[in-house]
């Protein structure tokens, strides 16, 4: 009789057990008898699933990009604060020898992004447009070190050289050094979670390397790649975080070419309102 007298008030005394739980301090995946067994030592937070769809695996400090060293580096590459006639169309043109107009279209994103993938679909797949030898610098990873360009003929009198680069971030220089009279922007972001650090480290890298005037009139295209993954961001919490309201936004496949054409077409076309008034 006293063993089920014991186990009643067991039972009874159980559910003022759980309810003093102080569920804030269990982190995902942690059990009360992993609790239990805490000691000085912090306990790890296991996690073996992937996070799930809307999960932000980012941190302030991984995301910081220096502004002053940023800005020194905008300086080196001659990058200098907007004029007047650079967002008057007709007036700011750059020609070649044979009278050519030249427009500068370059692909921003993190490394891995898929900003070399997209730009070679498109060289091997526009037919509309000629094309002239894409040149690549890659290191053993087939990574790209300085840049990928290729010179895009529209017709006998407009060009469009077309760039994309390093996006890691020792290679901070070059990237911003290829952004030299950009007149138009591909961002490339990454969709997977673990990668939105490096999404908003470059999108702040760019915001702080051309400034916000340039950024407030130059022709912009977003694409958001790798929209294959099962685990990708969704897009409307993407273009949230990175805060590119108002932009247009291309859910990309770049294996695939998916939306790459609309994307580009897009941006050449906005890059010729922009440049020449067309």
């Amino acid at each position: 009789m006293s063993r089920l007298k014991r186990l009643i008030s067991r039972l009874r005394g159980k559910p003022e057990e759980e309810n003093e739980l102080d569920t804030s301090d269990i982190s995902s995946g942690e059990t009360t008898e992993t609790k239990s067994l805490e000691t000085t030592e912090s306990v790890k937070s296991v996690n073996p699933t992937p996070p799930p769809n809307g999960t932000l695996v980012a941190s302030q400090k991984g995301m910081l990009i220096d502004q002053e060293i940023t800005t020194e580096l905008a300086e080196r590459a001659k990058i200098s604060r907007q004029r007047v006639e650079e967002i008057v169309p007709g007036r700011s043109i750059r020609r070649d020898g044979q009278g050519r107009v030249h427009i500068k279209i370059v692909f921003y994103g993190p490394s891995l992004s898929g900003k070399t993938t997209a730009l070679r679909w498109l060289f091997a797949n526009v037919r509309s447009l000629s094309k002239g030898k894409i040149v690549e610098i890659a290191d053993e990873l087939g990574r790209t070190t300085f840049f990928d360009f290729v010179p895009i003929a529209a017709n006998e009198k407009i060009v469009f050289d077309v760039f994309t680069v390093a996006g890691q971030r020792r290679h901070a220089q070059s990237r911003i050094t290829v952004l030299r009279d950009v007149d138009g922007l591909i961002f490339m972001a990454d969709s997977q979670p673990e990668q939105m650090n490096e999404n908003l480290a470059s999108i702040q890298e760019l915001r702080i390397a051309l400034g916000t005037d340039r950024l407030a009139t130059m022709p912009i295209v977003v694409a958001l790649n790798k929209r294959d993954l099962p685990n990708a961001l969704p897009i409307d919490y993407m273009v949230r975080m990175l805060d590119l309201e108002g932009l247009p936004v291309f859910p990309t496949i770049a294996t695939e070419g998916k939306n790459l054409l609309k994307m580009f077409q897009r941006l050449l076309r906005d890059a010729l309102i922009f440049k020449i008034g067309i």
